[in-house]
């Protein structure tokens, strides 16, 4: 069930980038703003997914890597309502007018890169993690994962790169949670015996 949960977020943040509009304009500003109150939902449970995948961490690894997590949760929300409401409403309320909304794109667009920053970090904590508790069994994971963060660092979840960076994370973070669980099984079997 955990495999499956941590896969989620991802999956869904793939879906709603197939219809992310490229531009901010008169005749995309509704969706955009609407699509971004459902994204500032959606994109603390991938930080939620992290968290749960540092808890086999060790505690010099866990605790920065969830404060890395919490700073993905924080300055990438601010991008969402910034730019994606903030930006989709101003838009909608100025008639189509976009020139009003560069102050928020250039704030969101900063804080946004200070949080797919944490989060790149984060995964790179679990991925080394997971390789050095599961070894080959969390080579796939943790290559899908570290992929995935690092086209998420500039590729939001824009179509193409950005649909196939929320698709990598989903594919990574289910990968290491099932090389985790089947790592946690095959001990306690030996334990038993």
């Amino acid at each position: 069930m955990r495999t499956l949960l941590v896969a989620v977020p991802g999956l869904i943040l793939a879906g709603i980038g197939l219809t992310h509009p490229h531009h901010l304009d008169a005749s995309t500003a509704q969706w955009w703003r609407d699509m971004h109150v459902i994204l500032a939902v959606v994109f603390p449970l991938l930080g939620a997914a992290q968290w749960v995948l540092l808890d086999g961490s060790p505690r010099y690894v866990r605790y920065p890597a969830r404060a890395a997590t919490f700073g993905y949760v924080v300055f990438y929300g601010a991008l969402d309502a910034l730019a994606g409401i903030g930006g989709g409403a101003m838009t909608l309320a100025n008639g189509g007018r976009t020139s009003a909304d560069a102050p928020l794109f250039k704030i969101g667009n900063q804080l946004g890169t200070v949080g797919a920053w944490c989060f790149f970090a984060a995964s790179l904590a679990i991925a080394v993690c997971a390789l050095i508790d599961h070894r080959l069994k969390a080579l796939p994971g943790a290559v899908f994962l570290m992929l995935g963060s690092y086209l998420f660092l500039s590729s939001h979840i824009y179509w193409p790169k950005g649909v196939v960076a929320c698709t990598c994370l989903a594919i990574g973070m289910a990968a290491i949670s099932y090389a985790s669980a089947s790592g946690r099984s095959a001990t306690e079997d030996s334990t038993r015996t």
